[in-house]
């Protein structure tokens, strides 16, 4: 059974600019990352967009619930140590396939604008729809597979596809922000409302004062 999308934006043709490797994904995520921790943690010029994002997350989240069960945790329920064979994403979908239950971490919940619990339908939301619901979803694993980066970048691309046109931005910073910088320095930065400029939130990969070469940046 689909979720309705009524936002679903037709103009929004995103794309996965690069390719894994050190001048590709590794490079931007790095760039993301050095922007994402420079940035301020407050920016009123972002405000809008994180709060364009909240009746889009209120709905999406209640139909959620009629197809599984969220439960909040206070850890984060489905990460894999790298000796083990399967992706984080795929021990969420078989858990939630078996039990009916989307368990959703409320660690490192604080955020400038959304109280814990929009916090929380947040990543719910972003869970169901870009990790088990896409007849080809999107995968996350440990930090230190960095090759892997694309799966949480298409994971963006999926969400995007969805929210307010307005709420771009903010969904940028909350999902590309957060796990590149978690992926480059293996651990959970506090969340901002700030917008990371000089990338495109359309076009995933590409950067102001870049080339895309052989799907690699180059510095111009």
């Amino acid at each position: 059974m689909k979720l309705l999308m009524e936002n679903w934006r037709g103009f929004l043709n995103e794309k996965l600019m690069l390719k894994p490797g050190p001048d590709g994904w590794d490079l931007y995520s790095e760039l993301i990352a050095e922007a994402y921790l420079a940035a301020p943690a407050f920016e009123d010029r972002a405000v809008p967009a994180f709060e364009a994002l909240i009746p889009f997350v209120e709905k999406m989240y209640k139909q959620i619930g009629s197809r599984v069960k969220v439960e909040p945790v206070d850890y984060h329920p489905y990460d894999v140590g790298l000796d083990v064979d399967v992706t984080g994403a795929d021990r969420m979908r078989k858990s939630v396939e078996d039990t009916g239950v989307l368990q959703v971490s409320t660690a490192d919940a604080d955020h400038p604008v959304y109280d814990n619990e929009t916090n929380m339908k947040f990543r719910a939301v972003h869970d169901y729809m870009t990790h088990i619901q896409p007849k080809k979803p999107a995968g996350f694993t440990s930090s230190k597979e960095r090759g892997s980066i694309h799966q949480e970048l298409r994971a963006y691309n999926i969400h995007a596809k969805t929210v307010p046109r307005a709420g771009i931005p903010a969904l940028f910073t909350e999902v590309v922000g957060q796990v590149c910088t978690f992926y480059v320095t293996g651990k959970f930065a506090e969340q901002k409302v700030c917008f990371l400029d000089g990338f495109d939130y359309i076009n995933v990969g590409v950067v102001d004062g870049y080339n895309i070469v052989n799907k690699q940046l180059v510095k111009k």
